[in-house]
């Protein structure tokens, strides 16, 4: 019961530690469909609440959460694309996907198409499902992708928003909680975290070519004239 609230503090620490890139880091592998003890849109707001923020610092946060999600979810559409029932079977419980919710999500993209896929994103609770299935029903990745990018800055527009609107109480809850936990996180967490996302994308791609190889067609041409050839001589 004690490890979430350290995770959580862990979470928050890499964001104040390294910045935007424990930001980027962090959006990729819960787009990805890793949960986090510390959500995406709570880790963004904290970005929004930094003290003297100017429009480049702005635009680059938008810009690395837009780029984030977009990988991240790419990432989770072509496993779940690739992967199938399989991966849900085993691990949608993880991401809140069982089978009346997929039912109703996917009624409400092949109704809505690319509105329902940007609504979806922006939903709390939707957002993992939705892309989720996506992949299952073969959306399109050229109808996917565009909206999953415009979803993931619309989202991270609202919630940089809110967080420098609410900047003074949010410095005082992060400032508290980094001066109680400094000492948890430090070069090698961003070390592990980084070698996750670089396994669990290694794990995708194995998938994906099991997948392909298992579907190329295989052919015995040069089987059979080399059998020929032998019995002739």
């Amino acid at each position: 019961m004690h490890i979430l609230p350290g995770l959580t503090h862990t979470v928050v620490h890499i964001l104040h530690t390294y910045g935007l890139i424990g930001l980027f880091l962090l959006l990729v592998v819960e787009e990805a469909g890793v949960p986090l003890p510390a959500p995406g849109d709570t880790l963004i707001a904290l970005a929004g609440a930094q003290p003297g923020r100017t429009l480049g610092y702005t635009a680059q946060v938008l810009f690395l959460c837009t780029l984030a999600v977009f990988i991240g979810s790419s990432a989770l559409y072509w496993v779940m694309r690739v992967g199938g029932r399989t991966f849900v079977d085993r691990f949608g419980r993880y991401i809140r996907l069982n089978q009346q919710r997929m039912d109703r999500i996917e009624a409400w993209i092949v109704k809505r198409g690319t509105v329902a896929i940007v609504l979806g994103r922006l939903i709390p609770g939707l957002r993992i499902p939705t892309t989720a299935i996506c992949g299952l029903t073969r959306v399109p990745y050229r109808v996917y992708a565009p909206s999953a990018a415009l979803a993931g800055f619309l989202w991270a527009s609202i919630y940089y928003l809110i967080g420098s609107l609410l900047e003074k109480h949010m410095a005082v809850i992060t400032s508290s909680i980094i001066g109680v936990f400094d000492s948890i996180a430090d070069s090698t967490m961003l070390s592990a975290l980084t070698a996750a996302l670089l396994f669990a994308l290694a794990i995708g791609a194995w998938h994906a070519y099991r997948r392909w190889k298992g579907r190329r067609p295989t052919s015995t041409g040069p089987t059979t004239v080399s059998t020929d050839a032998s019995t002739r001589s």
